[in-house]
């Protein structure tokens, strides 16, 4: 499965428009849409935790992505990695890899607190960012 396949089935599969045993998962028992950076991030300080919203925005707009609610919500950040995963270029792989990095995992890894059902997707996604980065490094030594 391409990864942007695969980002947009995750982002089908967190709004509830999929079953999760269509990508081998188990049920997801919360309610996702509650899952927001800025409010489980305890990594960061509550100032900011406060400004992540805005900084999401930002790195979206920076890829011409724009997001119609909450822009540091688990399913906006879904979305956003289906979108740029589109794009196999070397920028591209770059970003998503800042991104999963920097935004995603670390939200899903506080997540996992309140959902314990998401371990596989961060797992998941772990490993995602492993390819991404061993990618990375062939095309610079490639």
């Amino acid at each position: 499965m391409e990864r942007a396949s695969f980002y947009l089935a995750l982002f089908l599969i967190l709004r509830g428009d999929v079953e999760p045993r269509k990508l081998g998962l188990g049920a997801i028992n919360c309610d996702v849409s509650e899952i927001r950076a800025s409010l489980l991030r305890e990594d960061l300080d509550p100032v900011t935790r406060s400004l992540l919203p805005k900084a999401i925005a930002q790195f979206y707009e920076n890829y011409g992505y724009e997001v119609a609610g909450e822009p540091d919500s688990l399913l906006a950040m879904t979305a956003f990695m289906a979108q740029l995963a589109k794009m196999p270029t070397e920028e591209s792989l770059k970003a998503q890899l800042r991104f999963l990095n920097t935004h995603l995992l670390p939200t899903l890894r506080y997540a996992l607190q309140k959902c314990p059902d998401l371990r596989p997707i961060y797992e998941i996604l772990v490993e995602d960012a492993e390819v991404v980065k061993t990618t990375l490094v062939k095309d610079v030594r490639g």
